[in-house]
């Protein structure tokens, strides 16, 4: 069954964001939303930090930075 709702959010270098950002969507009451991050080539760990902790997050990864819109726009994909 699809989830109602989905969450994208689109990363590049954003891991000392990331625990804020997914420990909030971790308490929320409403549960019926999937998470999605796509990652824009980032250098700096966010997608071993995802894996390791939030492992309910889909993560599509890309090979470099395609900007907010693409990423996006990849995101909807998913």
């Amino acid at each position: 069954m699809q989830p109602l709702v989905s969450v994208i959010i689109v990363n590049w270098n954003g891991l000392s964001h990331l625990p804020d950002c997914l420990g909030s969507l971790s308490q929320q009451t409403f549960r019926d939303f999937e998470v999605i991050m796509v990652d824009n080539g980032s250098v700096d760990d966010s997608v071993a930090f995802v894996e390791q902790h939030h492992p309910w997050v889909k993560l599509v990864r890309l090979d470099e930075n395609k900007g907010f819109a693409a990423g996006n726009n990849r995101g909807l994909k998913q």
